[in-house]
């Protein structure tokens, strides 16, 4: 997990520029720390407007304040940063379904219940919500009194109030230092124990041995964990059922899973990248690829002669 939520309620406008530029200035510093925690980007929901429009005091928008002479560039600087570097949560969040289908986060503001979506994404993701501090509501380093409600594949639900981390200014961020170090812990055990079990999860696939440090050092990011599983599994299938005759990409398409290959120029300019050693020492260019959200990958070598999947790399995209 390297990435906390902006919490959407929180974009209100100041009564005043002085008071907009304390705020704002007040909520980079916040952000800037948060590079303590190794959480180094902003998620948005996709219902947040344009930055760079909102108003952050009446007549004064952001894209104004950015030109204000009477503000420190390097305050300047740094937003854009943080800007340019925030995607919105997509449809290929892990969250997606059971936020936008089955759960609504409500909190009462000025005494009116209040759809939640970024404190809501926050808690499902277990990472920290971000606000603006905008009100005193904010100004805590935990947001309680948040309703969750659920509604069970089964037809039952459930309404429960949860606490959710939270930061809108500098001094919150160290409060979460020791939740954040546990939590590191857990999910790089939790990379450890996958690949541990992979014979397992997947008894019909073979990994090459790099796979284990990148499993180890996915596990800080456990939002992709669900989804790597649910890809390795859908190859596992395949495997398990491929015993004869050339491996068919068709096959792998019939039981949803979408599969690329490489174009010819990224093999001839990056295909050294994407050349791992089998586990009997044999080197293969794995140009066969599954996607995961965030442009991750999982590459991988059909052995048309043993019928075998190798598994050989598990993150980033690679260099095209």
């Amino acid at each position: 997990m390297d990435f906390y939520i902006l919490n959407e309620l929180s974009m209100r406008p100041f009564a005043t520029k002085i008071e907009a530029r304390a705020g704002l200035e007040r909520f980079i510093r916040t952000c800037v720390n948060m590079r303590d925690l190794e959480l180094t980007r902003m998620r948005l929901h996709e219902s947040m407007p344009e930055l760079h429009d909102f108003e952050i005091a009446p007549d004064y928008l952001i894209s104004q304040w950015l030109n204000d002479t009477k503000v420190n560039t390097d305050f300047k600087n740094n937003f854009r940063q943080i800007i340019t570097s925030s995607p919105f949560l997509t449809e290929e969040e892990p969250i997606t379904k059971e936020h936008e289908s089955r759960s609504e986060f409500t909190i009462a503001i000025e005494g009116e219940p209040t759809l939640a979506y970024g404190l809501g994404s926050a808690y499902l993701l277990e990472t920290v919500c971000m606000s603006l501090l905008s009100q005193d509501l904010w100004d805590s380093e935990e947001i309680q009194h948040v309703k969750y409600y659920l509604l069970y594949n089964n037809g039952s639900e459930t309404t429960d109030t949860i606490r959710i981390k939270h930061v809108s200014q500098p001094t919150h961020v160290a409060l979460h230092q020791s939740w954040f170090e546990e939590k590191k812990r857990e999910s790089l055990q939790k990379g450890k124990d996958l690949w541990e079990k992979r014979a397992e999860f997947f008894p019909h696939l073979s990994f090459c041995s790099p796979v284990k440090q990148q499993l180890i050092k996915i596990g800080v990011q456990s939002k992709y964990f669900d989804q790597i599983i649910e890809k390795l599994k859908q190859l596992d299938q395949y495997a398990e059922t491929w015993s004869n005759g050339a491996y068919q990409v068709e096959r792998l398409r019939e039981i949803g899973v979408t599969v690329s290959g490489e174009s010819k120029t990224t093999l001839r300019k990056y295909g050294a990248l994407r050349t791992f050693r089998l586990p009997h020492g044999q080197r293969k260019v794995f140009e066969e690829h599954l996607k995961i959200i965030d442009s991750w990958r999982i590459h991988f070598y059909p052995d048309n002669d043993t019928h075998t999947i190798y598994v050989g790399y598990i993150g980033k995209h690679l260099p095209i």
